[in-house]
């Protein structure tokens, strides 16, 4: 959209400095033949005239091409700018860096499957979530939640011990509400699973630490 503005001034500029130039150049035609018949004050009088536009010429131009630059390089902050809320954005999703902001935090003690977390945690995203963690890891899209033959749960290569806890950052009452809701996920899971607890606190600020894992393309690359 920036560029499109930039664009349509530049065109603009040069269709202005156009129509001063053919204005200027017939009024040079139409000076030019009167002048041989006119007498000597009359002929500096057009020649002074001629002088006095070409200078306001000059001066117009030069007024216009400060104003293309001036709005050029607004333009390039402005972009500037766009590109490095895009890319912070992109290290949030990548976890490549600290976050820090209001959300929930989901305490589960008790017996439960990986399926099951997997689950809460779509459940978090699908509400909002912004930036999660399970007992202090970070996860991202690259994170693996998987199990041991004797169901011991992995996360990011890790092995968190019970009791689970799930930090989320997002709109607290939205997401709380998606954990709590008559019927959901966890009410459903404390009723499939005896002993299982489950609770959910509002938290005004939380600090979530970057992701560990390493992060690597071997076969996707950016089209040049």
């Amino acid at each position: 959209m920036k560029s499109r503005s930039a664009q349509l001034l530049l065109t603009t500029v040069c269709f202005i400095l156009g129509l001063l130039l053919v204005a200027q150049f017939r009024t040079q035609r139409m000076t030019s033949r009167p002048l041989l018949s006119a007498s000597s004050a009359d002929q500096l009088a057009m020649i002074s005239s001629l002088v006095e536009n070409n200078a306001r010429l000059r001066e117009e131009m030069e007024a216009l091409e400060e104003q293309l630059s001036e709005y050029q390089q607004a333009t390039g902050r402005a972009m500037l700018g766009a590109l490095v809320q895009e890319l912070n954005k992109i290290r949030i999703i990548n976890g490549l860096v600290e976050v820090s902001g209001a959300g929930v935090e989901v305490t589960i003690d008790g017996p439960i499957g990986v399926v099951d977390i997997q689950d809460l945690i779509n459940e978090l995203r699908n509400a909002g979530a912004e930036a999660l963690t399970i007992n202090g890891e970070r996860l991202t899209l690259y994170s693996v939640i998987a199990s041991t033959e004797d169901g011991v749960m992995i996360v990011n290569g890790m092995k968190p011990s019970r009791p689970y806890i799930l930090q989320a950052i997002g709109q607290p009452e939205t997401l709380e509400t998606a954990l709590l809701r008559r019927g959901g996920l966890i009410a459903t899971l404390e009723r499939n699973y005896d002993g299982l607890a489950v609770s959910v606190i509002r938290r005004e600020r939380m600090v979530l630490p970057v992701y560990k894992g390493a992060i690597e393309f071997v076969y996707a690359s950016p089209i040049e």
